[in-house]
């Protein structure tokens, strides 16, 4: 228990110094900004590691990050002391919420560490490139880091998520093998403590007392991390035997088509059945899949164990939409002044969406359209209530507010991008990218049944909140008559840019009456979600406007976005590596279940406030209502405890928790106790150096090395390399070379690879033996000598880095 004990201490330090600043920037939020400071803190951090190690003014080694620690402690402790009394004033008032903020995030945090104590090894899906990462940004003597995988290169991909991973590694010492699970497990954490803190802050901004804020907003976590989707009641079902096979096939989930066979307990027992959970959005077509798609929720992330950028991200999210809300309660007139009058507060929103792209660049476009939004709304609200005679006409107030609001926009948002971009410029500069532009979607798009059964209880409750509040908004008159015409422009222009690319490709193609059925079949989904965005938008405007309601506008537009990125997702997709829509799909609805957890759990809220009823009709569709969202919660619970029984192995016969390690390469040291030493002597022995290793195919053994020590080779997973770098220009060679340095009997050629590469170490291990048929390498005098040996595996080093 020693290393989670380490570094929680670490992560509880750093949300302690970040405390001041939080206060200051989120000053508007009951919270005061305490739900999001350690996420805050781990942001700050990384970003100060970054500069320096970009800079190349001082070396990335622990002593940097240490200063960086003591400068921020120095300047915490001055904040606190000019502003301790507010500071104390407000934790004695929310101390109720900030313990139980504090309770969530140590008990998902210790849930998490044992949950993964059963799954530890770093050894499949994507969690060897992960780790190949955080390992690499460890070892590199400077940023940007070098690519594990493509010697002589930096990693052409967004790596902050890793980099703020690895901090806590270089202030502790742990083990990285241990440390990969530990950051996995911080990440529900985090997301867990600020989701609850986002929608806590909401409910009391609207109005709700301490106590149901507290109540309410734990089914925030609730939602968007312990909860699955509907995929598991039917994997239920489909155990025990029940429905018809046309049935199954009607549901069309591969894996679920043929027959059922009535199984014995409550859960599948076929291996890994949670998979299928992701894979639900396919069209097939004689066993073809026409529609491969990755419906991926975080539960799921956090059971795999990946630490990829879309999990990552889940706390900077929150963090991100927490500023946006103290953004709408900030009083007063708001206008381009803004950016002059707080610059601080700008540069953070500036820091924030920066951090987005250089985490998860997916994030930044629709969060950087979703600010947009919400300035929108907040200075059109601003505008409303101002004294009439600020217009010339009542007729024209609507539009002149519209015009003044949309101005004050564009003039806010460009500055803050353009910053955003220039504050991780440096990032850019190295990103190499596979997308080649955005392409509508022609072919199948997702069948109503398996859309609902993804994302169908979060959408409920986003949906149920959206008809709630209608009843309260005024009756549409000519005021807003221009708000109304502008978001029909938004909300309908995807949808002729759309029906307009897919009539041309049905002429071009002399197949117009395939193309008006495709279009006919697509708007089935799209114009319901569509519908859904600009209803909501217009809801939030008049909420802010109107209604003088701006925190009912905040869960509005939370919910006006995921709609339109769901509808998204139907009609286009970035063309990419793979050639379809599945990256698109895959990240859109992430993000979706993100925005419509936070505005499905203020919706229990607002449903709760709301509930007395004018007549007994509207009591009855209360525990109407009641039923169904309990009902289909429940069926969603199912999934995250079956899939988490199945992955760890608890209650059945034999399982003790005896084993248990959160060590990651615990799994070699069992079975290539030579592999692991020659892992630690590489990491943590051996001079610094570009290593060669056997090249294979990725999600194998191959590039283990590498990965493990975060040390160069000369190339490892070649089709994620593609993937990285958009071409095959810098593999291109890579390969046959490796082999050559392995099979060549020339002194002088494997001489001039060794320069070439800059190699220092050849690692010899049983995949470099069965890849190259060969038993050792030939004895070069005078090129190689053997550094290290034990149990089958040789560590050669280049003479010439020896003398």
């Amino acid at each position: 228990m020693l290393e989670p004990l380490l570094w929680l201490l670490i992560i509880e330090v750093l949300g302690l110094l970040a405390l001041p600043p939080a206060f200051l920037l989120l000053g508007r939020l009951p919270d005061r900004g305490f739900t999001v400071a350690k996420p805050l803190a781990l942001l700050l951090a990384g970003y100060a590691l970054w500069l320096l190690g970009i800079s190349r003014i001082i070396p990335n080694s622990p002593w940097p990050l240490l200063l960086i620690l003591l400068l921020a402690a120095a300047g915490s402790g001055w904040l606190f002391y000019r502003h301790r009394s507010e500071i104390l004033r407000s934790f004695q008032s929310q101390w109720r919420l900030l313990a139980v903020a504090e309770g969530l995030f140590l008990s998902f945090f210790l849930a998490w560490c044992l949950l993964v104590s059963e799954f530890p090894a770093i050894s499949h899906t994507e969690k060897p490139m992960d780790f190949a990462f955080i390992n690499g940004i460890l070892q590199s003597p400077s940023f940007p880091p070098a690519d594990p995988w493509l010697s002589g290169h930096s990693i052409s991909y967004y790596y902050f998520g890793h980099l703020i991973a690895a901090l806590p590694l270089r202030l502790t010492g742990i083990d990285p093998g241990i440390g990969y699970n530990l950051a996995l497990a911080t990440i529900p954490a985090l997301t867990a403590m600020a989701s609850f803190g986002l929608t806590a802050n909401l409910i009391r901004l609207y109005g709700g007392d301490h106590r149901n804020a507290i109540l309410f907003a734990l089914t925030a976590p609730l939602l968007i991390v312990l909860m699955g989707n509907l995929e598991g009641a039917l994997e239920f079902l489909y155990h025990r035997g029940w429905g018809s096979p046309d049935f199954w096939q009607w549901v069309g989930i591969k894996g679920l088509t043929a027959a059922p066979a009535a199984g014995d307990g409550l859960f599948p027992n076929d291996n890994w059945w949670w998979w299928r959970a992701t894979r639900v959005i396919d069209t097939v077509a004689d066993g073809q899949s026409l529609d491969y798609t990755i419906t991926e929720f975080p539960f799921f992330s956090f059971l795999l164990g990946d630490l990829h950028p879309h999990v990552s991200a889940l706390p900077y999210l929150l963090l991100t939409l927490s500023f946006g809300l103290n953004l709408l309660a900030t009083p007063g007139p708001f206008s381009v002044h803004w950016l002059r009058e707080r610059p601080w507060s700008a540069a953070a929103l500036a820091l924030f969406l920066g951090a987005l792209a250089f985490i998860n660049i997916w994030d930044f476009p629709s969060y950087a359209l979703l600010f947009a939004a919400l300035l929108l709304v907040k200075l059109y609200g601003n505008a409303m209530s101002e004294p009439l005679r600020v217009f010339s006409l009542r007729l024209h107030r609507g539009k002149a507010a519209l015009n003044r609001a949309a101005l004050h926009t564009t003039l806010i948002m460009p500055p803050l991008l353009l910053l955003a971009v220039i504050l991780f410029f440096p990032f850019y500069l190295t990103l190499g990218t596979q997308a080649s532009g955005v392409l509508p979607v022609l072919g199948p798009g997702s069948r109503p049944l398996h859309f609902l059964i993804v994302i169908g209880l979060p959408l409920l409750l986003g949906l149920s909140f959206l008809l709630r509040q209608l009843p309260g908004l005024p009756r549409p008159g000519a005021i807003e008559s221009p708000a109304i015409v502008l978001l029909l422009v938004v909300t309908l222009a995807p949808v002729f840019l759309w029906t307009g690319a897919a009539l041309v490709w049905g002429i071009i193609t002399s197949e117009l009456a395939a193309a008006l059925g495709v279009v006919a079949r697509r708007m089935i989904l799209v114009l319901p979600l569509l519908t859904t965005a600009g209803i909501a938008g217009y809801s939030a405007m008049q909420r802010a406007a109107r209604l003088q309601e701006p925190f009912l506008a905040f869960p509005l537009l939370l919910l006006a976005a995921a709609a339109y990125l769901l509808a998204a997702a139907e009609l286009f997709y970035l063309s990419d590596f793979f050639g379809n829509r599945m990256n698109t799909v895959f990240k859109l609805h992430y993000q979706a279940w993100l925005l419509l957890g936070i505005a499905g759990s203020f919706s229990l809220y607002f449903w709760y406030a709301r509930r007395h009823s004018r007549n007994d009709w509207q009591f009855a569709g209360n525990y109407i209502w009641l039923g169904a969202v309990a009902m289909l919660l429940l069926a969603s619970l199912y999934y995250p405890l079956g899939a988490a029984l199945d992955r760890t192995g608890w209650f059945q016969e034999r399982h003790t928790f005896r084993d248990n390690t959160l060590d990651g390469l615990a799994y070699i040291r069992d079975t290539a106790p030579g592999e692991y030493a020659a892992i630690h002597w590489l990491r943590d022995t051996a001079e610094y150096g570009t290593i060669v290793e056997a090249v294979g195919d990725a999600y194998s053994a191959y590039g283990r090395v590498s990965a493990a020590t975060g040390l160069p080779t000369i190339l490892g997973w070649p089709g994620h390399e593609h993937q990285w770098r958009g071409s095959t220009e810098l593999l291109a060679g890579r390969a046959e070379e490796v082999a050559q340095i392995y099979q060549s009997q020339d002194p002088a050629t494997v001489q001039s690879l060794l320069e070439k590469y800059n190699i220092r170490y050849i690692y010899l291990g049983s995949r470099e033996r069965a890849a190259y048929d060969i038993s050792q390498l030939p004895e070069f005098d005078g090129i190689l000598q053997t550094a290290f040996q034990q149990d089958g595996v040789i560590i050669y080093e280049r003479v010439a880095d020896l003398e």
